[in-house]
């Protein structure tokens, strides 16, 4: 059965259709390999800082607050200018005053990482006027607030972060998020008085 697939397949790339065909398909591939690597930002590698990537059930308003926290290290000779830091589609948003968890008898204010913030900016891409500079031959930390509409009872979001920057380039990883050790304490503390 496979070999005879296989004959027909040959026999058919043979044909000056099948010629054509086969053009098609490794110009497409070409085509996909240049445009991902024009697409991506040259130079930039990222890293998330496990210590200080966070996210919490918001008891006020019925959200997530997520915090992450990368490390960027631009090994380019030109500075890099980041425009957005999406995560899983969901824009920086500014970080509230405080945080607070509230348990049975105890409330805990949760403090946020001592990096650079990236706040972002919203609107349209070309109204954009926050940026946040890594300069060339650089390392530096920052740590990004989002608010998502949803709220889980699991312990790890995974989800992938996207960076664009002032010229439209991008880098994307895939991070996992795991819930504040604090918020987890909390929740076995009333767990064990149910």
């Amino acid at each position: 059965m496979l070999q005879q697939a296989l004959k027909q397949l040959l026999q058919f790339l043979a044909t000056p259709t099948g010629n054509w065909v086969a053009l098609g398909v490794i110009t497409f591939v070409a085509l996909a390999v240049i445009y991902h690597k024009k697409s991506r930002i040259p130079g930039l590698t990222v890293e998330v800082i496990p210590e200080d990537t966070w996210f919490i059930n918001r008891d006020d308003n019925h959200r997530l607050a997520i915090v992450v926290s990368l490390h960027l290290i631009n090994k380019s000779s030109t500075p890099i200018r980041i425009r957005n830091c999406k995560l899983s589609g969901y824009s920086p948003k500014p970080p509230p005053e405080k945080l607070v968890l509230e348990g049975h008898d105890t409330s805990v204010e949760l403090t946020y990482p001592k990096y650079d913030v990236f706040a972002g900016a919203g609107g349209h891409p070309s109204e954009h006027t926050s940026e946040y500079v890594l300069n060339p031959y650089t390392e530096q930390r920052m740590w990004v607030f989002y608010r998502s509409g949803i709220v889980t009872m699991t312990n790890m979001l995974r989800a992938p972060i996207v960076i664009r920057d002032m010229n439209r380039k991008r880098k994307s990883i895939q991070i996992a998020v795991p819930r504040n050790m604090e918020q987890i304490q909390i929740y076995r503390e009333a767990a064990t008085r149910w």
